[in-house]
């Protein structure tokens, strides 16, 4: 049985109102991946921030903060691209193109798609917002791929619809997709509905329009909803988790920390006889080379 990838995202861009947890500053978010991998995690996904929490798109803080996260323990890093309103595409890899050595993230994030980011307030049954779009067309995917290949970074494709797992399946078929790939199924709760509701079926729609396709592995986060509703389907049918504050505060569960709701995670693999991925584990499965780091820590169990 193939072993589990945890992921985290442990912070996106939430703040602290439903769940005190969320890491910020490099050092928190250090920390924090830190007690993850203690507990299980071997991936994050993680969004530079100010001491504040406002978003910072800033190569140096991406840059920071992944140097302490491979200082305190050994994760595979895919962090947010700098998808500020307005940025270039230049300007959005910067925390990849103009990052090195232990700073180096091991994926290029690519949202495989273009969406409608309003939320919705089902109390008030209204848009608390009437203007956020993203926007990822078939050029900008090109040019992704391109910059994964010239920088040796294992593409991690996310999928809001089957639509966009559909765009993935065409890339694929045409040879653009550089190497292994992993394919993140992002499902949403009631107020995310740009993506597909994270239930059985949301998951089951995506896989019926998955690829059979060597090197291609597939990880599922959920969006203001949450995921551990969905974990044992994930684990039984073979796909990898990412849990997390960041996608969710967790209120009716206690507003646990990262590392406890990555412990949840590592629970319900266990009782199902699925083992937990090490860091070599996760490497080999999501298609990832380790490159030479003199002061990479082994991760915890």
């Amino acid at each position: 049985m193939t072993p589990l990838v945890i992921g985290v995202n442990p912070n996106e861009n939430m703040m602290r109102e439903d769940n005190p947890h969320v890491p910020w500053t490099p050092g928190e978010i250090a920390a924090d991946v830190a007690a993850c991998a203690a507990a299980g995690a071997t991936a994050v996904h993680y969004h530079a921030r100010t001491d504040d929490g406002a978003p910072d798109h800033s190569p140096e803080r991406y840059a920071e903060t992944s140097r302490l996260i491979r200082q305190r323990c050994d994760v595979l890093l895919a962090p947010s691209l700098a998808n500020g309103p307005g940025f270039p595409l230049e300007r959005r890899l910067a925390p990849v193109t103009e990052t090195a050595g232990d700073a180096r993230p091991d994926f290029l994030t690519i949202d495989m798609g273009c969406a409608i980011m309003d939320l919705w307030d089902p109390a008030r049954a209204r848009f608390r917002t009437d203007d956020k779009v993203f926007v990822n067309d078939t050029a900008t995917h090109r040019a992704l791929f391109a910059c994964a290949r010239r920088h040796g970074l294992t593409p991690w494709l996310a999928s809001f619809t089957v639509g966009w797992t559909r765009t993935i399946a065409a890339h694929l078929a045409a040879g653009e997709v550089p190497g292994p790939a992993v394919v993140q199924f992002v499902l949403g709760g009631p107020e995310f509905l740009a993506a597909h509701p994270a239930t059985v079926a949301g998951l089951r729609a995506h896989l019926d329009f998955l690829p059979r396709h060597d090197g291609l592995a597939w990880i599922v986060s959920a969006h203001r909803a949450d995921i551990l509703e969905l974990a044992e389907e994930i684990v039984r049918l073979g796909g990898h988790i990412t849990v997390g504050v960041g996608d969710h505060p967790h209120t009716a569960r206690g507003c646990p920390t990262n590392a406890e709701l990555v412990e949840h995670v590592a629970a319900v693999a266990r009782r199902a006889g699925r083992p937990i991925a090490t860091p070599d584990d996760a490497r080999r499965i999501l298609g990832v080379t380790q490159p030479e780091r003199s002061d990479l820590h082994a991760g915890g169990r």
